[in-house]
């Protein structure tokens, strides 16, 4: 057993971390064979220089850990860290001399200065870190003036510890670019009309459970053809913004700011194969950062009584229902519709 033996070990921890969607770093703490004992372990002034000649940097597996950040939604808790503690556990105490710690990614300043208050005699790494490492990359912590300074060993199986992040990070570009659902405004003529086309589409998927097809269709030639569209974004103020992703549209929405403090949301749909994917919220996100920006204190919209799905999701997103009525739309139809109603807080 060798470092090459005991860095393979903390990358298959690294990968167990990807495998959980953590960054991949994995590490291990290897209690060393002695080859002749210290004389007082237990002193924080043990001398280093006897350090190489009474350690052959074989041993056994005392500690292991790997990135659990996002999992445990604690941010010390670093592969490095898991590791020790482990390890301490393992030992029966806080002083890690006689150990050495392999991790595939260089430590940052927290784990460096953990190393440095464990009093582990070396460090073993894969992967220098560009952006964090301090053990070399941006400083090397273990070159000031603290009472213990462990060796350091640099670049074991590095490629296969580089691969991992790469592999990790691309993967997780790729899903985020996959992912993104942007908030086009439709302001040109071919925007209006691929608007009115999605409200063609969405509405006749979505509302025959909540009103007839007659009132659907005479609703869309009133309120969403390429005309009525046309007037209410330059006449009437109106914003009106396609939702854009994977280089189609998935929906859209439509907004009128009024002089009141209040935005009314007049129009929110989205294709039925995107509904329940966090689009709508990343929608409410959106407008709740134009409130702001154009100090609306409260957004509001309308929604048929019969829509109670929508209804519910309006709830969770934080309205609450303040009023209804009927309005008489024409054509012999009316819209009876709760009115909703979102105060953000300051």
């Amino acid at each position: 057993m060798n470092d090459v033996f005991f860095m393979r070990e903390a990358l298959k921890l690294a990968e167990k971390a990807a495998d959980v969607g953590e960054v991949p770093v994995g590490a291990v703490v290897v209690k060393t064979n002695e080859k002749q004992g210290f004389s007082d372990p237990d002193s924080d002034m043990k001398e280093e220089t006897n350090v190489k000649d009474t350690l052959d940097y074989s041993g056994r597996i005392v500690g292991r850990g790997f990135n659990m950040r996002e999992t445990n939604r604690n941010s010390v808790h670093h592969a490095e860290i898991l590791a020790i503690e482990d390890a301490c556990k393992a030992l029966g105490g806080w002083r890690l001399q006689g150990c050495v710690l392999y991790v595939t990614l260089e430590p940052c300043p927290m784990c460096a200065g953990a190393i440095i208050n464990s009093r582990l005699d070396r460090v073993v790494y894969g992967a220098k870190d560009l952006k964090a490492g301090s053990c070399g990359s941006i400083v090397n912590l273990f070159d000031l003036p603290y009472n213990h300074k462990p060796e350091i060993t640099v670049g074991i199986i590095k490629n296969e510890c580089e691969e991992i992040m790469s592999k990790f990070f691309k993967k997780l570009r790729d899903k985020e670019k996959d992912g993104i659902m942007k908030l086009i405004p439709a302001v040109t003529d071919e925007q209006i009309k691929n608007v009115s086309e999605l409200a063609d589409l969405i509405w006749h998927e979505f509302f025959p459970s909540v009103i007839s097809g007659g009132q659907i269709d005479f609703m869309i030639d009133k309120f969403q053809s390429v005309p009525a569209i046309t007037e209410q974004i330059r006449n009437l103020g109106y914003n009106y913004y396609i939702m854009h992703k994977n280089g189609g549209y998935i929906g859209y929405c439509a907004v009128n700011p009024q002089n009141n403090g209040r935005l009314f949301l007049s129009k929110l749909y989205i294709k039925k194969e995107f509904r329940g994917q966090g689009y709508a919220r990343k929608t409410f996100m959106f407008l709740k950062d134009f409130c702001i920006n154009n100090n609306f204190r409260r957004i509001w919209l309308t929604v048929n009584k019969n829509n109670t799905q929508t209804i519910e999701v309006y709830k969770k997103l934080g309205f609450r229902i303040t009023g209804e009525g009927v309005t008489d739309i024409g054509g012999g139809y009316v819209m009876d519709d709760y009115y909703m109603e979102l105060e953000l807080r300051q």
